[in-house]
């Protein structure tokens, strides 16, 4: 990792740099802990520790159609194996952070959690000198809240909760996990870094609230940029993404070459030899992502369908027996009568188009007035009156009602 690497971290949907700007080029991407997919996992000797993480954060990635791409930073090892923090960013949810990078024009070449640069600039500070005690760190950024359960210097859980979550059911669940994870152990306080309302947790420990004297984000960009040295820190960076960032270094190297090599010798070797090669890469490359693109469109547009035909039979607003009973209430009645003196013969309704009916009334004006109550009750878009006629001393009649307006030709 180069040390001009610059840090930069998307906290409130855009991007803040560690330094005064952000700069085009290469940089470390620290994210939110909501924004990625984290699970504490035991590994046992012999194991591979992503083979096993892969299995757990699927079960609990809110894409599990989406593969993930994951990476474990060891926290502890004993002999019976060792202990992992395992994270992933699932691709579905980054379409925001991949826009911010693409206006930026930043490559990312690891992807860390801002939250571990924050708690790795606080460390010094979290432990009040008890052992063998189990404490909660909980870290307030703009997108979420990071909860962190450490058996001594072991996290145990790690949770993000966001703004709509019950601080006091995720502290809890938390607990249970940690004790699942960790065993049974004395809760000692609760750190809270940040603007958090404790009121609901001070129950469980007493909580100790740390302040942070500099730009809480900067403290936590400078932990990032520790941790970028160390070989052992996680690295969430997606496949599709590491492929990017190798073709954007090919394509460095490329023009780099072809400045230093020069002339008109060159210049020719490369028409004849080297542009139809690389152009038939990055075709053959750009032909893949259209069909990947053309398949998963193809896929989002038959669950479309799917939504809208259950929607569409779903909705019972304008069902057979909804509509009659809307007519049927807009019957009316004549003046010191309590019944209808218009009776319908035939009724054809058909779901996707209205109704059509017909009926003998005891005169004209009920007619009209029925006509007019079909076509202000709201139901109806379209509301055709047939014509009217006298038989046998009453009106016969038909109306035809449409949900939607005929388009005119």
């Amino acid at each position: 990792m180069a040390e001009s690497i610059q840090i930069v971290a998307f906290e409130g949907g855009e991007l803040r740099p560690l330094g005064a700007e952000v700069v085009p080029g290469e940089a470390v991407l620290a994210l939110p802990l909501s924004r990625l997919v984290v699970k504490m996992v035991r590994v046992s000797e012999g194991e591979d520790a992503v083979e096993m993480a892969s299995k757990k954060l699927a079960a609990v990635s809110p894409f599990p159609d989406e593969p993930l791409t994951v990476s474990c930073e060891t926290v502890r090892e004993t002999e019976q194996g060792r202990v992992v923090l395992a994270a992933a960013l699932p691709e579905g949810a980054a379409d925001d952070i991949a826009n911010a990078l693409d206006a930026a024009k930043i490559n990312v070449t690891r992807v860390d959690v801002l939250a571990l640069g924050e708690l790795r600039g606080l460390w010094s500070r979290l432990s009040n000198g008890s052992t063998g005690v189990r404490r909660i760190v909980l870290l307030k950024d703009a997108d979420c809240i990071s909860l962190f359960v450490l058996d001594d210097d072991q996290p145990s859980e790690v949770r993000a909760i966001t703004s709509e979550g019950d601080l006091r059911r995720e502290v809890m669940l938390s607990l249970l996990a940690a004790e699942d994870f960790g065993g049974a152990k004395p809760l000692d306080e609760i750190v809270v870094v940040g603007d958090i309302d404790t009121s609901e947790i001070e129950s469980f420990a007493p909580v100790r609230r740390l302040e942070v004297g500099e730009d809480r984000i900067a403290l936590a960009l400078k932990g990032v940029e520790e941790r970028t040295g160390e070989q052992s820190s996680l690295d969430a960076l997606p496949e599709s993404w590491r492929e990017v960032l190798e073709e954007t270094r090919f394509k460095a190297k490329l023009k780099k070459f072809l400045a230093i090599s020069g002339g008109i010798w060159a210049f020719v070797m490369l028409v004849l030899f080297g542009v139809p090669f690389v152009f038939g890469l990055l075709t053959d490359h750009q032909k893949s992502l259209c069909k990947d693109h053309s398949r998963q469109y193809k896929s989002v547009l038959a669950m479309k369908e799917k939504v809208n035909l259950v929607r569409k039979y779903s909705d019972h607003a304008r069902g057979a027996l909804e509509t009659m009973k809307m007519v049927s209430d807009l019957l009316p009645l004549p003046e010191g009568s309590d019944s209808s003196c218009i009776e319908l013969n035939t009724w054809n309704f058909k779901r996707e188009e209205g109704v059509r009916f017909a009926g003998e009334a005891d005169s004209a004006e009920l007619v009209y007035q029925f006509q007019e109550a079909l076509a202000e009750c709201g139901l109806f878009a379209e509301v055709k009156p047939g014509r009217v006629s006298a038989s046998k001393g009453r009106q016969r009649f038909d109306i035809e009602c449409r949900f939607e307006k005929e388009e005119s030709e």
